[in-house]
C-alpha cells in the first residue's frame, strides 16, 4: 500500500497533525457500541504501518462518517473526507467495496439510473392538491424517496410524505416548483462506498436534466442531496450554475415568528440532530427555531444533542451490523427518556435506521416504540 496519492491524502487531509490523544476513538460512536474500531489506530497505521493492508482496508470500511471524531479532534483532522478518499482509491486499484446492507440492492437501483435513456415512473405519489410544474426557475429535488418508500415497506416508514410534505410547504409559500419525472439519485451513497465514476454520472444526468427544463434554483429537503448538489457536484460540473437552497433554511427565513400561524401541538418532543445536517452542514438552530414557532409543544433535548449528537447508526448503507443497532437503541432509549412521544428528525435515513430498529422483533422489551416523523411533515400539518 505504497501509492503516493496516500502521501498526499495525509498532508491535504492533515493526519501528521494527530496527537494521538485518543479523543476521536473515545467519542466513536463505533467504539462506544463495542465495535473493534479506532480512528487513531487507523490514522498512525497509515502514517507509520501501512504494510498492514488487512487493517486499514477493514477500518476504512468501518467507519460511519458522522463526524464525531472530527468534532472533537483539538488538531483539525480532516477523517471524514480521508475515509471517503481512501474508499475511492481502494475501490478503484483493488475493486473493494465494503460490506453493503440489504445485499448492495439500493447502490444496485443507483447504478441503474446512470443509464442515459431509463424511463421512471416516479411521480405517481403527486397528489390532485399539490401544485408542481413542468419547467421554470425553481425545482424540487425529491430523491429516492420513492424508491425507499417501496423498498422498506416491510417496516411501515413512508419517506413519501417528506416529499409531499415539502411539496405543500412550497405551494404554501407560493412557489410551483418543477418536478422531473426522471431525476436521478443524487448518488450520495455512491460517493461514500468509493463509486465515484457512477457518480460522477449521476451528477451529470440530473445537470442536464435540470438545465434543460430551465432550472435555475433547486430547493432540497435532504440534507445528503443538499451536500452533494451544493458541495460536491459543482466539483463535477464545469460552469456550476444553479442555485442550491436547503428546504428548511427557506422555511426559516419565510416564517419567522408572528408571520405565520400554526395550529397548537399538545406534545412532547425531541429533535435527532441528522450527521450531514449538523456536523457537516452546521444547520443546529434552524430545526430549534422552526419547531419553537408550534404553540403549546413540550421540545425537551436529549442527553446528547447539537455538535454531540449521536447518529443514527449507519450511513450510505454501508454499515448494518449489531454495533449498528446498538447505536440506534441507544439513540431511542435517550429519545424515550426525554418524557417524549414524538421523535423529529430532518433526514429521511434517520427516520428508515431507527424506524428499522422500533420495528426489529427482537428489539421487543427494549422500551424504545415512540413516534417518528420529518419536521417538514410536522410543520406542514401543523400550519395553518
Amino acid at each position: 500500500m505504497n501509492d503516493p496519492k496516500i502521501d498526499q491524502m495525509i498532508v491535504e487531509m492533515s493526519l501528521y497533525q494527530c496527537l494521538e490523544c485518543g479523543k476521536c476513538t473515545a467519542s466513536c460512536p463505533r467504539r462506544l457500541s463495542g465495535k473493534e474500531y479506532s480512528p487513531r489506530l487507523l490514522a498512525h497505521k497509515v502514517i507509520s504501518e501501512r504494510q498492514d493492508e488487512a487493517y486499514i482496508e477493514n477500518s476504512v470500511w468501518e467507519c460511519l462518517t458522522c463526524g464525531l471524531c472530527r468534532e472533537r479532534c483539538p488538531s483539525g483532522v480532516d477523517f471524514n473526507r480521508f475515509i471517503m478518499e481512501m474508499r475511492a482509491l481502494l475501490a478503484k486499484t483493488k475493486g473493494l467495496k465494503g460490506y453493503r446492507a440489504h445485499d448492495g440492492a439500493i447502490h444496485s437501483w443507483m447504478r441503474m439510473m446512470t443509464a442515459p435513456h431509463l424511463k421512471q415512473n416516479r411521480l405517481d405519489w403527486l397528489d390532485p392538491g399539490i401544485k408542481v410544474a413542468s419547467s421554470g426557475d425553481v425545482a424540487f429535488f425529491t430523491g429516492c424517496a420513492p424508491y425507499f418508500n417501496v423498498f422498506f415497506a416491510g417496516i411501515d416508514v413512508d419517506t413519501l410524505s417528506i416529499a409531499r410534505d415539502s411539496v405543500r410547504l412550497l405551494n404554501f409559500l407560493d412557489i410551483k416548483p418543477v418536478l422531473l419525472p426522471n431525476e436521478r439519485c443524487c448518488g450520495h451513497d455512491l460517493l461514500w462506498s468509493g463509486d465515484i465514476e457512477n457518480f460522477e454520472a449521476l451528477c451529470r444526468l440530473n445537470y442536464t436534466s435540470f438545465k434543460d427544463a430551465g432550472v435555475k434554483e433547486i430547493i432540497v429537503s435532504c440534507p445528503e442531496c443538499f451536500q452533494v448538489l451544493s458541495e460536491h457536484m459543482p466539483r463535477i460540473i464545469t460552469g456550476f450554475d444553479i442555485r442550491v437552497t436547503l428546504l428548511l433554511d427557506l422555511l426559516q427565513r419565510e416564517m419567522q415568528p408572528g408571520s405565520v400561524a400554526f395550529r397548537p401541538l399538545k406534545r412532547k418532543v425531541t429533535f435527532q440532530d441528522p450527521c450531514r445536517l449538523g456536523r457537516m452542514l452546521n444547520r443546529y438552530a434552524g430545526p430549534r427555531e422552526l419547531l419553537g414557532l408550534i404553540p403549546e409543544m413540550e421540545f425537551q433535548e436529549m442527553e446528547h444533542s447539537g455538535r454531540g449528537a449521536l447518529c443514527c447508526g449507519n450511513c450510505g448503507f454501508i454499515n448494518c451490523d449489531a454495533s449498528s443497532k446498538q447505536i440506534q437503541v441507544q439513540r431511542l432509549q435517550e429519545a424515550r427518556a426525554t418524557g417524549a412521544d414524538l421523535l423529529v428528525t430532518a433526514c429521511p435515513k434517520c427516520m428508515i435506521h431507527l424506524t428499522c430498529t422500533i420495528r426489529d422483533p427482537l428489539m421487543q422489551g427494549k422500551k424504545i416504540q415512540m413516534e417518528i416523523r420529518d419536521l417538514v411533515s410536522v410543520l406542514a400539518d401543523q400550519i395553518e
